[in-house]
């Protein structure tokens, strides 16, 4: 694998998702983001991403239930949820279907970067 991701960020506050895409571009990587679980879908029916970082609370198609249409197209899809908010059920649907997590909003930016070191070493190892 390369050390450039390609990654998707969603999230319908904003400044939420252009400040996490910021971070992203800073350390070398493609991002792509949406503000709605629609435009996420389309986005991933369009490309593909090394990893998504989806809001879970979001207006229409909430980000678990976009996460599951994603993972219908895509089913090697790797998908952190982000949350503010208490959302239990929701949060073990996505885990119980192959999240690799839930961050807590607003996001500890060191946790997302050592995920994403993760995945790199993680895709380097078996040659991906």
């Amino acid at each position: 694998m390369a050390d450039t991701l390609r990654i998707m960020v969603v999230d319908d506050d904003t400044d939420a998702a252009d400040s996490l895409a910021e971070l992203f571009e800073m350390e070398g990587h493609d991002v792509t983001v949406a503000y709605s679980g629609e435009d996420a879908v389309e986005n991933y029916q369009n490309a593909d991403f090394d990893i998504g970082f989806m809001d879970i609370m979001m207006p229409g198609k909430n980000g678990v239930e976009s996460f599951f249409e994603i993972q219908s197209l895509k089913p090697n899809t790797k998908m952190y949820m982000m949350t503010g908010f208490s959302v239990d059920q929701l949060i073990q649907q996505a885990i119980d279907h192959g999240a690799l997590g839930v961050l807590s909003k607003p996001v500890d930016l060191n946790k997302v970067l050592a995920a994403l070191d993760d995945l790199m070493s993680t895709s380097a190892q078996v040659g991906h």
